[in-house]
């Protein structure tokens, strides 16, 4: 991990702009073209969930912005984002788990398996001890609604600068499927052209 030189970032009015926001945090919700990606899991038994999770992962890694937090009114560049994912249990509840980003898909669909194993065999919230840690992603799913719009639940009087992406119910029409995506961002850090990058990275790398 490294730190952002503010005074010398293109952003840096910016940065001081939205910093000190009551709510600094933007949403944008889009869909993503998942046909290929969707086709290839259901062909080779692969999970859908791993999969796209492991995409958006890689996606979020290419693009900087999305490595950027503010730690104590600096901003810290991490080398790697983890996720720090939703995981439901069969009795309707849920838990936080923590997977670490590997690059190659099926180390991570093992590390990824574990932890949903053991969020299913377990009760409460949090499956991981650092509930503090940066370096990740908020990740959930809500693979029973098709949504067009998402808000969460925040506490405001804590820094907090970690994006939260959720995916939505995938949608077959005329052959394409696709899947609705909801980026929420610290309006400091980034923009919606960072946002864009993000999906079109993504989409890119769900059509491989």
């Amino acid at each position: 991990m490294e730190y952002l030189n503010i005074n010398t970032w293109t952003r840096k009015e910016h940065y001081e702009f939205f910093k000190d926001f009551d709510e600094p945090f933007f949403g944008i919700v889009t869909e993503i073209d998942c046909t290929a990606a969707y086709k290839y899991c259901k062909q080779n038994q692969i999970s859908f969930f791993a999969y796209y999770l492991h995409k958006s992962l890689l996606a979020v890694n290419s693009v900087k912005e999305f490595r950027y937090r503010i730690i104590d009114n600096k901003i810290a560049i991490y080398d790697k984002i983890h996720a720090a994912v939703t995981i439901g249990r069969d009795d309707g509840t849920f838990a936080f788990t923590f997977v670490e980003f590997i690059s190659d898909f099926n180390d991570f669909y093992k590390n990824l398996q574990t932890e949903i194993d053991k969020v299913k065999k377990s009760t409460g919230l949090y499956m991981y001890e650092d509930k503090t840690r940066k370096d990740v992603i908020h990740f959930s799913s809500t693979p029973w609604i098709k949504f067009t719009g998402l808000s969460h639940a925040r506490k405001f009087d804590k820094e907090n600068s970690t994006p939260i992406i959720v995916f939505g119910k995938t949608t077959n029409e005329n052959d394409k499927i696709t899947m609705p995506i909801a980026v929420n961002v610290h309006h400091a850090l980034m923009d919606a052209l960072h946002v864009s990058i993000f999906n079109k990275y993504f989409e890119d790398f769900l059509r491989e």
